[in-house]
């Protein structure tokens, strides 16, 4: 299990926006997180400075290396999109005024645009200049945000009276590829969420969300990790999404549920589902024992590949309890619970705890005042998962090391979901 999903040579996933931008004195380093191969997500206003809110979407594949032993680096991006399109950054750092200056040319009329210059700190950058659009003179702005290596926000406004409003036309949402070509997650931070469905309603969200939501989330840097049919429950729908850390999280829910996906398709979802309230928020135990890096998921309408079937227990831990009577029950539980499970056909995937952090997006409540363990087993299909509880119920060593385990660390006897993976569930 390893929570690091990093192809070698890459920079290093688990780094935040202070492992990104740490020891940049004067400003030079702003954008070295910049540097290697992205995947771009474009949403781009198809009309500038008229009141438009119709917005074209389009991805694209961008790579940048520095220049000027660290003074500047320079773009390329590619994309199908309108014929075939190729643009680039020059980005150039002044040690005296200790600011950058950016400019952007593509082969649309192979001129770079005027600069735009400001500062990049601390996973913030914002850089203003003059241009005209179509003819009208206007302030230009780039502002970028990067909160931890894997992920980066850009976007671009207009205003035509010096900065007292402004019209954001384009965004662009970049995620590190690896070596490999596939995006890069670090699931810092999970979400286990499970839906109460309108009667009969789990298959159509289940569409909706495969169809519509997997890609937009992941573009903004979530990693969606799976999505289950409760096999107890036929109004169920449980999924699993990570974050690489608690600031990334909030950006990037704020990005996707005040996006144009969320926004197009919110109706049709909620419509579907009763209550969405029961989220656990989770960390891993230890670096070591998060999901390992799954196979790349089928594209949608791709044929369905093989799946097994997931066995996820939950712990309520003793309320009275901290942090090292939870690490107690950690080690009680690679002690004694993991090889009963192994023996019972069950891959231990993850071991995860309660993340103790402050709720970073509070529009979305998760259940709070109460500390729960939780993991992850893979078995190779519902035929086995249901032997292998059954042999669970029936060995007296797995009976003990629950009833010892209630003595100290827990609260109640663990629960279990059973659960069947969707045709597009990346955890399998």
């Amino acid at each position: 299990m390893d929570t690091n999903h990093t192809a070698p040579g890459a920079v290093v996933a688990g780094a935040d926006a202070t492992d990104v931008h740490a020891a940049d004195a004067d400003g030079r380093h702003g954008f070295d997180f910049l540097h290697g191969r992205w995947q771009v997500r474009n949403e781009r206003l198809r009309e500038r400075l008229v009141g438009s809110s119709d917005w074209e979407t389009f991805d694209a594949l961008q790579e940048c290396r520095p220049l000027l032993d660290g003074l500047g680096n320079i773009d390329g991006m590619r994309t199908d999109w309108g014929g075939g399109f190729e643009g680039m950054s020059l980005r150039l750092f002044d040690p005296g005024s200790r600011q950058w200056r950016i400019w952007w040319a593509s082969n649309r009329d192979g001129q770079l645009d005027p600069a735009v210059t400001g500062t990049f700190r601390d996973g913030h950058g914002e850089f203003t200049g003059h241009a005209h659009e179509a003819g009208t003179p206007v302030l230009m702005r780039f502002t970028w945000d990067c909160s931890h290596a894997t992920v980066a926000h850009w976007q671009q406004a207009f205003s035509t009276d010096e900065g007292a409003s402004w019209e954001t036309n384009w965004h662009m949402w970049l995620r590190r590829l690896g070596d490999d070509g596939r995006l890069l997650h670090h699931d810092a931070v999970v979400e286990l969420r499970q839906y109460t469905m309108q009667p009969g309603q789990r298959d159509a969200l289940v569409a909706l969300f495969e169809r519509e939501f997997i890609e937009p989330q992941e573009t903004v840097g979530m990693h969606v990790i799976g999505q289950f049919q409760d096999l107890d429950d036929p109004d169920r729908f449980v999924w699993l999404r990570g974050f690489p850390s608690m600031p990334a999280r909030r950006d990037a829910l704020d990005a996707f549920y005040s996006g144009h996906a969320w926004q197009r398709h919110r109706t049709a979802a909620n419509a579907t589902i009763v209550d969405n309230d029961d989220v656990l928020l989770l960390r891993p135990v230890a670096a070591d024992s998060g999901l390992a890096a799954a196979q790349p998921r089928a594209a949608d309408g791709d044929a369905v590949r093989p799946a097994g079937a997931l066995g996820v227990g939950i712990c309520a831990l003793a309320p009275d309890q901290g942090p090292e009577q939870a690490q107690a029950f950690a080690d009680r539980f690679a002690r004694d619970w993991a090889p009963r499970l192994r023996e019972a056909g069950a891959q231990v995937l993850a071991t995860l705890v309660t993340e103790a952090a402050a709720n970073t997006y509070p529009r979305l409540p998760v259940r709070e005042g109460e500390r729960v363990f939780v993991w992850l087993a893979r078995f190779d299909d519902v035929a086995a998962l249901d032997g292998g509880l059954a042999q669970l119920r029936g060995d007296a060593a797995w009976r003990e090391a629950i009833a010892a385990a209630l003595l100290d660390e827990l609260a109640a006897v663990p629960q279990w979901l059973r659960l069947a993976p969707t045709a597009r569930s990346e955890l399998r």
